[in-house]
């Protein structure tokens, strides 16, 4: 067998995604599956045992996602595979995964992509360059959206508020920029899934670290941040809401 065939490790929960993938990956030329798995619980043990060049992980799976599959192998520093993450959701295929991830591939695979994706892992591996699990990790806790000039990355511990604006939403960042997405507001608050953030009505979401007072006669919630302020409107059936939450975030 050519020594330029790579090793691969398949992690995807449906069994028929699962075979489609494992014999692509043999059709290249390019590659062999090692070993494979629909039990993403099984997927360590797995890639610790074969230690693959390349593991393929699904994004969305049941009971333990592919970023917790990449969080658990990035506490064993003694592995240290090429993540090439696969996915029917066009949210995650965005081009700005490239800057972390090494690889993403849109269900249905294609032969083609998928061939590229090989040659480019073997030309790193003959330059001598690794997979930076880290950078991927962190990449994970950011948020990445399309614009009218192209893609932006968002740091949700930077955002002050975020409002809606028919089909866009706009958010005000900490570092001084605003940045105006094509995403519907209740889908940016599905993604912001920390407790600090707040919907307090149709248009607007905050962030409860920059909440300095809520005015109830205006309806009114006033943010702070390095001495300036901001206001977003509040709906009145959200007064109370706001304040429960307060108080289960306070204790």
């Amino acid at each position: 067998m050519s020594e330029t065939i790579l090793r691969a490790v398949i992690v995807e929960d449906e069994e028929e995604s699962l075979q489609l993938l494992e014999n692509l990956l043999v059709s290249s030329g390019l590659a062999e599956v090692a070993d494979s798995t629909t039990n993403p619980d099984d997927a360590i043990d797995r890639i610790v045992i074969h230690r693959p060049d390349m593991v393929f992980i699904d994004i969305k799976m049941p009971g333990k996602n592919g970023f917790e599959v990449l969080d658990d192998l990035n506490r064993i520093r003694s592995v240290n595979p090429y993540i090439v993450f696969t996915t029917a959701y066009d949210e995650f295929a965005l081009k700005a995964f490239d800057y972390a991830a090494f690889d993403y591939l849109l269900k249905p695979v294609e032969p083609g992509r998928l061939a590229e994706t090989l040659r480019r892992c073997l030309g790193n591996m003959a330059a001598g360059r690794s997979q930076n699990k880290e950078l991927l990790l962190s990449s994970y806790k950011k948020l990445i959206y399309r614009n009218i000039s192209g893609i932006v990355v968002i740091d949700p511990a930077e955002i002050i508020y975020v409002k809606a604006e028919g089909n866009y939403s706009i958010f005000r960042l900490s570092t001084g920029r605003s940045e105006t997405v094509t995403q519907l507001i209740g889908k940016v608050e599905e993604q912001l899934d920390d407790e600090r953030f707040f919907r307090t009505g149709r248009t607007c979401i905050i962030n409860l670290d920059h909440l300095k007072r809520v005015n109830s006669l205006k309806h009114q919630c006033i943010l702070i941040h390095n001495g300036s302020e901001f206001e977003c409107e509040i709906a009145r059936n959200r007064i109370k809401a706001l304040s429960e939450r307060l108080r289960e975030i306070n204790g």
